[in-house]
């Protein structure tokens, strides 16, 4: 027999059975009761046999640090699948007279080059047996329970072929590993006569031979792992209760098994992730461009495009279930922390096998070209996002539940409507919303977007059930920012664009959060008799002590959205409204009730006061209390009744203009002709509010994306509102010094004072009141996002505007005493006050003449 048949005939016998015999084979090696090994069971110890090394494959250089925790708990769990005391599978052939002996014989035979080629061949034979599911048994999805669990016979006989499976899985994937090397070599020894003779079609032929081969070598990596991930996830109950024992009651096992199952479905999401990853890779191969190096001619360099493999390291090393949660569920589940802490060890033990796959791969095909994205660090950008879902990230941080615990079904409805309403807003792009209103501010924050990345996607966020496949999320996130009009181009649904999205924004666009550091560590891997030494840039992502800082840091930062509204402060935000409503009714009355105060300035003011009641009572009575109708509607409410507030001072300040301008008092006016201008002002105030408020409406009705737009024209229609009342005013007081001045120069001495210090104070206040500078401070205030218990302080100190506008408009010199007359006049009709005495016409002509000016007029100016 040709010695390529001998190498060939040897391989099918060991790597019959299902590697059976290699099992075999390898025990008695280790064991020493082979005497007199020679170079060739040497070649095959340790390049075969020793496959379970491969984790400490890992050493460091020139570090005194530890190896990351992700390291050790994938070496625990090695430790305890390699050193397994359950005997293997039956399998025949495999006795010690028989095949073992054998495939012994057979190894003996063999010369040293045929060892040699005898390794590459099992390794490539093996990871092809194990890729057709040859080598591990068909596998059901076992659904645990209490007598499944506690029939020793079953749990052992599945424990021992999920922990056998997971072995050959595991020597699987190492050997895919060395016989992708080893058709390397042999691939560069092939092709160097053409590496002398460099040409464009042979370069393409080539490259067009590398892609097939990164193809394929993905492909089967992807089938491997896949199998490793359903083994390793199926392992997790019967390996969990091994290591428990059979100590619990009835109850307690079945509380344990039910929240094992949901640690077994958290476990698949995140290996469901890994999977997707690769598979992705694989595709992604068949585009890597394959170009001559001009600095190396005869060299070739790989082009690979952003979407490759390298972007599997920023995978996360540890699902960080047993950090996160073992204290949290430790009050439901005493073995929490041996739940999540051995989940961690599947992730870690699985995550090491599949980055190794494609790191050593890697520093196989010489110099590689990876391209960059093209975007500039995100960390301090800002996106306004609806507050419902904000306060939900907020409140997941600051009371985090358990997620071993049955979300109620409209909690889980809820977190999806707010990853599609983050998602919405998101594309929206709308750096800043202005806000009119405390209303609005509830509505609407304005967040950093890496911030609001990190809260949507850490442990406790919104994400749980959302795999994790860094490839799709960087394939989103450039979707997102490279085609903004295009949303077409995603492969996430909507429901988890959120999520995925914001991971890739995260881990490469926001510099300034990120705690993911690059370190250099050496590896190391076996070929046949070499050590092969390379120095590998990995991502650390260990729980250091900066780390913990950082995520803390974040957790304070999020603190300052908490509480739109304080529920310690309910009580008084309720007595404040009922006395701001008591009050503006109270003013409002006064208006109506007295003649004196039925005049065009009155009817104006009374109209200002009716709107002011309106939209307290739609904004704080019907929605709060009632909650209809939907927030973005009783904003729209809200806002249109503060721009029509201000269109009533707009014509309450020009009256006051025209009546100095003119020279005429606003009791001079005659009743008919009273009741015709303020026809005229109500039509010249409905005109333009009408106009502002249906652009609003129809804006902000018609698609999303315009929100921002209907907010701006009613912001803009207040402040040129405001800006016009200012005018006027302006106007007033400029009137007011020149006829002074002229006064002054005309000689005319007069030692009676302008006002007294109260006066003075009254009529400030009175102007900041009509010329709504107070609506425009409230506004601006509104602006200042991220302080919302500030912001509801000035909510709760908007509300004594009714008092206020009593005192000042009622309590004054001139209605007060009116309005006490006429209530005196209630109790007592025959006691006639001083000044309404009967008397002629004539006389009380004749008293109105001699007074230089009416006191009600001064008053009502």
């Amino acid at each position: 027999m040709q010695p390529a048949g001998v190498v060939a005939a040897v391989a099918a016998l060991l790597a019959a059975n299902g590697t059976s015999v290699l099992d075999c084979v390898c025990s008695h090696l280790k064991s020493g009761r082979i005497s007199g090994s020679s170079f060739r069971e040497v070649i095959v110890l340790s390049g075969y046999c020793d496959y379970e090394d491969w984790p400490l494959g890992f050493i460091t250089c020139g570090s005194p640090e530890q190896p990351p925790p992700a390291w050790s708990a994938a070496q625990r769990l090695a430790d305890r699948i390699w050193d397994s005391e359950l005997p293997p599978p039956p399998a025949g052939g495999a006795e010690e007279g028989g095949g073992c002996a054998g495939a012994l014989a057979q190894l003996r035979s063999l010369t040293d080059h045929e060892s040699s080629e005898l390794l590459q061949e099992l390794d490539c034979r093996i990871a092809d047996d194990c890729i057709h599911s040859r080598c591990v048994p068909r596998l059901n999805n076992m659904e645990w329970n209490m007598t499944t669990l506690q029939a020793d016979d079953l749990r052992h006989h599945i424990l021992s072929q999920s922990v056998h499976a997971v072995r050959r899985i595991a020597r699987a994937v190492v050997g895919r590993v060395r016989c992708e090397r080893w058709r390397h070599l042999q691939f560069k020894w092939r092709n160097e006569p053409v590496r002398r003779l460099p040409s464009c079609a042979r370069l393409q032929a080539q490259a067009a031979v590398l892609r097939e081969r990164l193809s394929s070598y993905w492909r089967d990596s992807v089938q491997l792992l896949s199998l490793g991930a359903t083994h390793a996830s199926q392992l997790l109950v019967p390996l969990a209760f091994k290591s428990m024992g059979n100590h619990a009651s009835d109850q307690q096992l079945h509380g344990w098994i039910k929240d094992m199952e949901r640690v077994k479905d958290m476990l698949r999401t995140k290996l469901t992730g890994c999977v997707q990853d690769l598979q992705l890779a694989s595709k992604q191969a068949e585009h890597y461009e394959v170009e001559e190096d001009k600095d190396r001619p005869g060299n070739s360099i790989i082009r690979r495009p952003l979407l490759s493999e390298r972007l599997l390291r920023y995978q996360p090393w540890s699902p960080s279930f047993d950090d996160d949660f073992s204290a949290l569920c430790k009050e439901r589940q005493p073995e929490a922390s041996q739940m999540f802490s051995l989940a961690d060890e599947l992730y870690a033990f699985h995550r090491f096998y599949w980055y190794h796959a494609a790191e050593r791969i890697d520093s196989s095909y010489g110099k590689i070209v990876d391209e960059e994205w093209q975007l500039e660090d995100r960390s301090h950008d800002t996106l306004s996002v609806d507050t419902d879902c904000v306060q939900l990230l907020v409140n997941a941080l600051d009371h985090p539940t358990c997620p071993l615990e049955d979300l109620p079904l409209e909690a889980v409805k809820q977190r999806e409507r707010c990853r599609e309403q983050l998602w919405d807003d998101v594309v929206q792009r709308s750096p800043h919303i202005p806000v009119t209103s405390y209303l609005a501010y509830t509505q609407r924050a304005n967040v950093n977007l890496c911030l609001l990345a990190w809260m949507a996607v850490n442990s406790y966020g919104i994400c749980q059930d959302v795999p994790f496949s860094m490839i799709q999320s960087v394939h989103d996130a450039r979707c997102y920012f490279d085609s903004p009009d295009d949303q077409s181009c995603l492969q996430s649904n909507a429901t988890e664009a959120i999520c995925s999205v914001s991971r890739a924004i995260l881990l490469l666009k926001c510099h300034d959060f990120s705690s993911i550091k690059t370190s250099h560590n050496c590896t190391y891997t076996t070929l046949g008799s070499l050590w092969v030494y390379s120095r590998t840039s990995i991502l650390d992502q260990k729980l250091t002590e900066q780390t913990l800082n950082y995520k803390n840091s974040l957790t304070n930062a999020t603190l300052k959205y908490k509480d739109f509204k304080i529920d310690s402060l309910k009580p008084l935000e309720i007595s404040f409204i009922l006395i701001n409503i008591i009050f503006r009714f109270s003013t409002a009355g006064v208006y109506m009730y007295l003649p004196q105060l039925r005049n065009l300035p009155g009817k104006i003011l009374l109209s200002f006061q009716i709107t002011c009641i309106v939209q307290i009572l739609c904004s704080e009575v019907v929605y709060r209390m009632a909650g209809v109708p939907d927030l973005p509607t009783a904003v729209l409410i809200d806002s249109a009744l503060t721009l029509l507030s201000c269109f009533w001072l707009n014509s309450f300040c020009y009256q006051m203009y025209a009546c100095v301008r003119h020279l005429r008092l606003p009791d001079q006016l005659l009743p008919a002709e009273v009741s015709q201008l303020f026809r005229r002002e109500v039509l010249c105030v409905l005109i333009p509010w009408s106009i502002v408020c249906v652009a609003a409406v129809a804006l902000e009705k018609t698609s999303k994306y315009y929100l921002i737009y209907s907010r701006v024209v009613v912001l803009a229609g207040i402040s040129v509102s405001v800006a016009f009342n200012l005018v006027c005013l302006g106007l007033l007081g400029y009137m007011y010094l020149r006829n002074r001045c002229s006064m002054r120069r005309l000689e005319i001495v007069d030692n009676k004072k302008f006002a007294s210090k109260k006066e003075c104070l009254f009529m400030s206040v009175k102007a900041i009141i009509l010329s709504g500078t107070g609506i425009i401070i409230r506004i601006g205030f509104h602006q200042a996002q991220g302080i919302a218990q500030v912001v509801y302080y000035m909510h709760l100190v908007t509300m004594v505007q009714g008092p206020v506008l009593f005192v000042c408009f009622v309590c004054n010199g001139t209605t007060l005493p009116i309005l006490k007359n006429r209530i005196l006049l209630w109790w007592n009709p025959t006691n006639i006050p001083a000044g309404l005495e009967l008397c002629s016409a004539a006389e009380r002509n004749l008293a109105r003449r001699n007074n230089e000016q009416s006191p009600f007029s001064e008053s009502s100016l």
